[in-house]
């Protein structure tokens, strides 16, 4: 979604269906939802070609969540699903969203996303770095013990 959002950029986005209805969502709207991708262990349940656009629709547990804009509403036997793309992306996304997909959507000042910049990375570097947090988390422990140790004792 670069230049809107770079990595590391904390989002800040309201969650379905609590503070929003998927069904609102619009056509130029950024979403947050759960993508199948990779393909690897999803079934492609059918491939559509709509407007010169090749599109599929998958199946199954592995899913990740992707963060794009809503290019296009479509109604598929009153289904509704939507087309995505990256700002930065030059074709859209090969899979063919549906609304039970969709879990967040990004809140908009101005047309322009609510993004804090570099805040995201404390949370990119936790998940990656867990056993270190955690490890540094009982060294304060044991530490903050020893030393409460030692007062008493001087006392």
């Amino acid at each position: 979604m670069y230049p809107v959002m770079k990595r590391g950029d904390l989002v800040v986005v309201e969650n379905a269906p609590w503070e929003f209805n998927p069904k609102d969502v619009k056509v130029g709207d950024i979403v947050v939802y759960n993508a199948h991708w990779p393909v690897v262990g999803n079934r492609v349940v059918c491939i559509l070609h709509i407007d010169n656009k090749t599109l599929a629709i998958y199946s199954g547990d592995k899913t990740m969540p992707v963060i794009h804009r809503v290019i296009e509403k479509i109604d598929i036997d009153g289904s509704c699903y939507i087309i995505t793309k990256g700002d930065n992306n030059p074709i859209y996304d090969p899979e063919l969203i549906s609304l039970d997909q969709i879990k967040r959507r990004v809140i908009t000042i101005d047309g322009k996303p609510l993004v804090i910049p570099y805040l995201g990375f404390i949370s990119i570097y936790l998940k990656k770095y867990i056993w270190l947090f955690l490890l540094l988390l009982i060294l304060w422990i044991i530490y903050d013990y020893i030393k409460d140790g030692k007062n008493k004792n001087n006392n």
